[in-house]
Order: structure tokens, then sequence, then C-alpha cells
């Protein structure tokens, strides 16, 4: 059974190396780090400026930004006002000072020990 291009696999392993590459890393490792560092700061700059100066939205998207916005703005408006409710609730509750029937600093109602 013939595998498939090992003529190229072959020619591959005579030119290329782990040693070659290495060398290659050694030689050039600075200015290979540099080339990395500059595409990935050249490409966050293009997402950055693509994103704040190149946005487009159609009037169907404006559209159906503006009426998420106002049903998540309508519904949060909601929950705070239950939220506020159910506070002026606990306040009232909290007013209200509770009457103690019974004075236990002075002893009323007790038996000495025997």
């Amino acid at each position: 059974m013939k595998i498939p291009f090992s003529s190229f696999f072959i020619k591959v392993k005579d030119r290329f190396s782990l040693g070659n590459t290495l060398v290659l890393w050694y030689r050039y490792y600075k200015m290979l780090v540099f080339i990395g560092f500059f595409l990935v700061l050249s490409f966050g700059g293009w997402n950055y400026y693509y994103s704040v100066y190149r946005y487009r939205f159609s009037d169907e998207e404006r559209k159906q930004y503006v009426d998420s916005y106002f049903k998540e703005t309508t519904f949060k408006e909601a929950r705070f006002n239950e939220v506020v409710d159910s506070l002026r609730a606990r306040a009232r509750m909290h007013e209200e000072t509770p009457d103690i029937k019974r004075n236990i600093f002075g002893g009323d109602g007790t038996s000495p020990k025997n």
C-alpha cells in the first residue's frame, strides 16, 4: 500500500527539522515576539476603531433596540416600585413598638431557688 503524498513528506523532512526551527527562534526571538505583539496590537486597534466609529444600524435594528431598551426600562421601574413598597411596609412594621407585658428586670413573677 502506497501512502499518498509520501514523496512530499520525505522532501519536507529533508529540508525541515526541529533543530533548524530552534536555531531560527534563538536567533530571531526578539523580533518574532515584537512582530507578534505588533500584530495583536494592530488587530486590537482595528477592532476598537471598527466598534466605535464604524457601527451601522439599519432602521429595523434601531427600532428593535429602542423597543427592547424601553421594555427593560419599564420592567426595571416596575420592579423598583415593588421593592420600594415592600420597604415602606417593613418600615411601618418596625415603627410600631411592641408592648412588653412583663418586667424582666424587676423580678415580678419569679420565684427564688431553693
